[in-house]
């Protein structure tokens, strides 16, 4: 079963000056199952983000439609957790919402804390925080959310390499665990390696669908395994000849 159905999804902004409108999606057709982690790969301004938030409802297709099947939860790149509220209580928030018992928020919460690696910091406020144990306050809270699917929008994208592969094999730990489905946005051809059942390549501007890449690694997975794997150089130079790719496109299509 599908668990998110994106089908011929276009996207247009009207221009604020007197050119033309920018087509940031252009007939997006792909579908997620049950379990499934699909990455997103493409350049910058190619409409990943403009996608996963109309996957979440947080934005309207102009044409085409995309659905799931159960309600998701979203992970930004810019952690969107309260300054105010200190770890387990940013984590309870979706419970809080759904006015869950204390021993329910507790039991989640000592569970959660555990699994993102935030024991002994529960009455930590998030300025008192590094950048990377801010995301995993969001991942919790996106977990304690317990939506069927999971959308994450660059999460790593602002930390730094050796947090971000830390992250990743947490991540990974987390999914092997709770396997949602999971639609997550990425720049980072190793990210996407690394992290993914399937790899949809997009263009630049306007975005569309290059290639969709079945991932051949076994799971669990590491990056200094799979780099260990022939098939490593053959797919990493596919995905970034795609890439390249995609940048001579938008070049020619910016100089029209």
């Amino acid at each position: 079963m599908s668990h998110v159905s994106i089908s011929h999804l276009w996207k247009v902004y009207p221009s604020h000056h007197d050119g033309d409108a920018v087509i940031a999606l252009k007939d997006v057709s792909f579908d997620i199952d049950e379990h499934e982690f699909v990455c997103v790969l493409g350049p910058s301004g190619c409409g990943k983000s403009t996608l996963l938030r109309i996957v979440a409802g947080l934005e309207s297709a102009d044409y085409g439609h995309a659905s799931t099947h159960g309600r998701p939860s979203v992970v930004f790149q810019e952690h969107g957790i309260f300054p105010w509220k200190n770890v387990e209580d940013n984590i309870s928030y979706p419970l809080a919402l759904r006015h869950a018992p204390r021993s329910e928020r507790k039991a989640v919460v000592d569970r959660l804390v555990k699994m993102v690696g935030l024991s002994g910091f529960e009455r930590f406020h998030p300025d008192q925080l590094s950048g990377g144990m801010k995301q995993r306050v969001s991942v919790a809270r996106a977990l304690a959310d317990n939506g069927a699917i999971l959308l994450m929008d660059e999460p790593f994208g602002a930390l730094d390499e050796q947090t971000r592969v830390t992250l990743q094999q947490e991540l990974l730990t987390i999914w092997e665990e709770t396997r949602k489905s999971v639609l997550f946005i990425t720049h980072s051809v190793d990210e996407s390696l690394i992290l993914a059942d399937r790899i949809i390549v997009m263009s630049g501007r306007p975005g569309h669908i290059l290639k969709d890449i079945r991932v051949p690694f076994q799971r669990p997975r590491s990056l200094a395994a799979i780099r260990r794997d022939p098939e490593y150089a053959r797919i990493t130079d596919e995905l970034w000849t795609l890439l390249d790719q995609s940048q001579a496109e938008s070049e020619e299509e910016a100089a029209r």
